[in-house]
């Protein structure tokens, strides 16, 4: 079987075109954006916990020495653990540190699943569009045609638009959201593991937070 005998360009043109127009059409400019700036994000180096904890760790070694008072801001060139060692230097206080990685935390989860929804949406309508491909070239058979180079035309086309549309789903869309799903939750447990690594070591360094004033009875 040659290969080439599946390419279809009026199939191929109606299922893909027909798939991201209704993808875009049904989640919108940010969310498509998300997306795509996440899969441009594959091709970097994913977080690594490792590395950025040898960046900060002879730092964390001087504020454990020190104290917070003459801290300063962690060397390191992930922005989050910036964002998250100025606040502890900013306010003298784990809380601060801990509310800046769960504010961080909550935008990347919504940015994942923003980036996510585009693409589970064109896994649903790839196998949509298959089979709108599909009823497309039963229309433009004729009864008067039967036995034409038109009709078996029609019919092959009827048959690889249904193909079309399984393969971009199953073999596109779905891998590929479950492969940056797969990423990003990665990246959230590692920064996880730093953060309370954090924890641990600077506790000792941070003053104890001010109990509240008890009621007058």
């Amino acid at each position: 079987m040659e290969i080439w005998a599946l390419w279809d360009a009026t199939g191929a043109a109606i299922v893909l075109g027909g798939t991201l127009m209704a993808t875009f059409l049904a989640c919108g400019r940010r969310e498509i954006t998300a997306a795509v700036q996440s899969l441009g994000a594959l091709a970097k180096p994913r977080f690594d916990y490792e590395k950025v904890r040898a960046e900060i760790a002879h730092d964390v070694e001087e504020i454990r020495h020190d104290g917070l008072l003459r801290a300063h801001p962690l060397h390191t060139s992930d922005r989050e653990i910036a964002l998250v060692s100025d606040a502890l230097i900013h306010d003298r206080s784990l809380r601060s540190l801990l509310a800046t990685h769960e504010h961080c935390q909550e935008m990347r989860q919504r940015s994942r699943l923003a980036a996510l929804a585009p693409i589970r949406q064109a896994a649903e309508m790839a196998p949509v569009f298959g089979m709108a491909g599909t009823l497309f070239s039963l229309s433009q058979m004729q009864v008067g045609e039967l036995g034409d180079a038109r009709l078996l035309a029609s019919v092959a086309m009827a048959i690889v638009t249904t193909l079309y549309g399984l393969l971009l789903a199953n073999l596109a869309f779905h891998p590929l959201a479950r492969l940056l799903e797969r990423r990003m939750l990665a990246e959230e447990e590692d920064r996880r593991r730093l953060i309370d690594w954090l924890t641990i070591q600077l506790a000792p360094s941070c003053p104890p937070a001010p109990m509240p004033l008890e009621r007058a009875g």
